[in-house]
């Protein structure tokens, strides 16, 4: 059985203020439009909720046990309510956003402090991890949304690009006084190298923006370590070269802890060796005002250029 919330309401007014035309002033409305509603309410409920005695009318003996009962919990009901539709329209509650440490040490970090004074109600939970893991833990609904390094290729997915890394080839002045500057294909094949994981992430775009996409990667790998500050650190140690994020590696170039390595060049070659990070989340995920504030916040503070972090 459908019945009119505003008819409830209605009804419990006018037994609290006694007359339709006192109920009416309450409620900001005209008393035939008191009158209507509760005529309203007596078809939909198949009950008579007023009686006649004289010119006056009072609450049938239905009529006021429904009464009694609206006293007790119409009013939790419509608190829980407005507390639903406040997820809606109120920032308020926890946003959980996951996303790799170094990136958002850069990206994210000043974009944080603004948006904590604008909406004071809001609670974010941030934690650091690889894509394969951000990925995971998103489609799980463990987080909200993440910055991911790979395009979010899942149907359940939805992404946004919001900023461009380029990729620097870097080793220490030891590591170089040891080997030579590496300037040729067949110098650099001959390298030691410190990959980020298995698939050779940032070396393989690196090395085929600087040598062609049809030249062999090279197969002195001698550490894969998911972790970019770990292979800046053995970079640094003199371990071998490492292919980084630009914005990493800018403290150590300065300070002469490693040097930028660059190819000769080649015609026709010599592209950008750069990579996209997304901003992801769930399609199906609850459009709450708190989620919809923290993802528009991180869209709209992207340049639409798509620079990577300074």
């Amino acid at each position: 059985m459908l019945v009119n919330h505003e008819g409830l309401w209605t009804l419990l007014e006018v037994s609290r203020a006694g007359t339709h035309a006192a109920a009416a002033a309450r409620l900001g409305v005209t008393p035939s439009a008191v009158g209507q509603q509760l005529k309203a309410l007596e078809g939909q409920l198949g009950l008579a909720l007023f009686e006649r005695v004289g010119r006056r009318s009072r609450l049938t003996t239905a009529g006021a046990v429904l009464v009694a009962r609206l006293e007790e919990h119409l009013p939790a009901v419509e608190a829980a309510i407005e507390e639903a539709r406040a997820e809606q329209t109120v920032v308020r509650g926890e946003v959980r956003f996951g996303g790799p440490a170094p990136f958002c040490r850069v990206w994210l970090r000043p974009r944080l402090p603004p948006l904590l004074a604008r909406y004071p109600e809001l609670t974010l939970s941030v934690r650091f991890g690889v894509a394969s893991v951000l990925l995971h833990r998103l489609l799980a609904g463990e987080v909200d949304l993440a910055v991911l390094s790979v395009p979010a290729d899942e149907v359940a997915l939805e992404s946004r690009p919001i900023a461009q890394e380029e990729f620097i080839a870097v080793a220490a002045p030891r590591y170089l006084g040891e080997r030579g500057m590496p300037r040729t294909v067949t110098d650099f094949s001959a390298q030691r190298y410190i990959a980020f994981d298995e698939d050779l992430a940032m070396l393989t775009p690196w090395w085929h923006a600087a040598f062609g996409p049809r030249t062999p990667l090279p197969k002195g790998v001698v550490c894969h370590i998911a972790n970019l500050d770990e292979m800046l650190a053995l970079a640094e140690a003199g371990c071998g070269i490492a292919v980084l994020p630009d914005y990493l590696v800018e403290d150590s170039l300065s300070a002469g802890r490693v040097q930028a390595l660059k190819p000769e060049r080649r015609r026709g070659s010599l592209r950008q060796p750069r990579g996209t990070l997304w901003l992801a989340w769930r399609r199906a995920a609850a459009p709450t005002a708190r989620f919809l504030a923290v993802r528009d916040w991180l869209l709209e503070a992207s340049p639409a250029a798509l620079q990577g972090p300074r």
